[in-house]
């Protein structure tokens, strides 16, 4: 069996496509992906053992730009440049992650009768993967809000990192009742970042802060009791939410999943400034299930923080709520409704 990935514009799309071609490689099948031509995918994908074929690509946008017009065409390009390699490499089935990149080879593969699988991490589906839904054999779900009426789409979870699989494994890991850990977001935040350096005065030195900034707003902060990274990797990332008591961070859905696996406290600071508010709407999901709490604008960082980590009672029912919803096998269900459509 011959798998091809595709999914990108962020490594929020890329890292859980690496994970599914994990799970499928232990099947001895054989894949490449499609993406965008970002140096920070091709190493990336590369560094997983995969073939990375760069593609032309336009952002798929909701509102008035000149951009729209020209990226009409880098779209017509991607098309082309897809169908090409496709018939080149005849793979038997194709996985999409999403992102405006997966576009292109999602409607080329159509074309040649290559069988498509997609994902959807966020609770509501991004315009990219509505548009390739209508191309899809299976939709796949990172957010269990089924029954569907349409027999294409399951909820399989989202697809998780080998290394926050082997953190929750980890017996030594323990958490740390004064550990706050701050995550932004894969490129960092100015907003989580400027919220949590404000607050400084108020948790320290009584809580022990580890930050992740993001590299293009990390401002070196020496204060005792908080250490600020640029990036952090993922073997470390893994051990440091375990340990963790509370868990700052935006709502992405990757990020989400992955706390929920390991049954995290969760204090969220939602993207609203984003197109299409996912992030908004996947932070209310879980805050309506009891299993996050939620930044409001306006609110108080400082109170959200000091509530879990000094109510053993708030802290322990986040835990259990957030474990509820973790799932550990995403990666495994979706692999699985890639190779049944292979295999019908």
């Amino acid at each position: 069996m011959k798998c091809a990935f595709t999914g990108g514009g962020t490594l929020g799309h890329v890292i859980p496509a690496l994970a599914v071609w994990d799970e499928l490689r232990k099947d001895a099948v054989e894949g490449f992906y499609i993406g965008s031509k970002k140096e920070e995918e091709r190493a990336l994908v590369e560094a997983s053992g995969l073939v990375f074929h760069p593609i032309s690509t336009g952002k798929l946008r909701r509102h008035f730009s000149l951009k729209n017009l020209t990226d009409v065409f880098r779209v017509i390009g991607g098309i082309f440049s897809s169908y090409s390699i496709l018939r080149r490499e005849r793979p038997d089935v194709l996985f999409s992650k999403g992102g405006y990149v997966s576009v292109p080879p999602v409607i080329a593969a159509s074309r040649l009768h290559i069988p498509v699988v997609i994902h959807e991490s966020d609770l509501t589906m991004g315009l990219a993967n509505r548009i390739s839904s209508r191309y899809a054999a299976r939709i796949c779900h990172g957010f269990d809000t089924g029954p569907w009426a349409d027999g294409r789409h399951v909820w399989t979870g989202s697809p998780v990192r080998r290394e926050i699989l082997e953190a929750a494994d980890d017996e030594s890991l323990t958490e740390e009742r004064d550990l706050v850990l701050v995550l932004g977001g894969s490129q960092g935040s100015d907003e989580v970042n400027q919220l949590v350096w404000s607050s400084l005065d108020q948790l320290l030195p009584r809580f022990h802060i580890i930050h992740q900034t993001g590299a293009k707003a990390h401002v070196d902060v020496e204060r005792e009791g908080y250490e600020a990274y640029p990036f952090i990797d993922a073997a470390t990332l893994g051990g440091l939410m375990k340990r963790a008591r509370v868990v700052v961070s935006r709502a992405g859905a990757n990020s989400l999943s992955e706390l929920c696996l390991l049954g995290k406290a969760m204090v969220l600071v939602p993207l609203r400034s984003a197109t299409r508010g996912d992030q908004v709407e996947n932070a209310a999901w879980l805050k309506e299930r009891g299993a996050a709490l939620v930044l409001e604008e306006g609110g108080s960082l400082v109170d959200l923080v000091t509530s879990v980590l000094c109510d053993d009672l708030i802290h322990d029912r986040l835990c259990l709520a957030s474990a509820s919803l973790g799932r550990r096998d995403g990666a495994q269900a979706v692999a699985g409704q890639i190779k049944g459509c292979v295999n019908v």
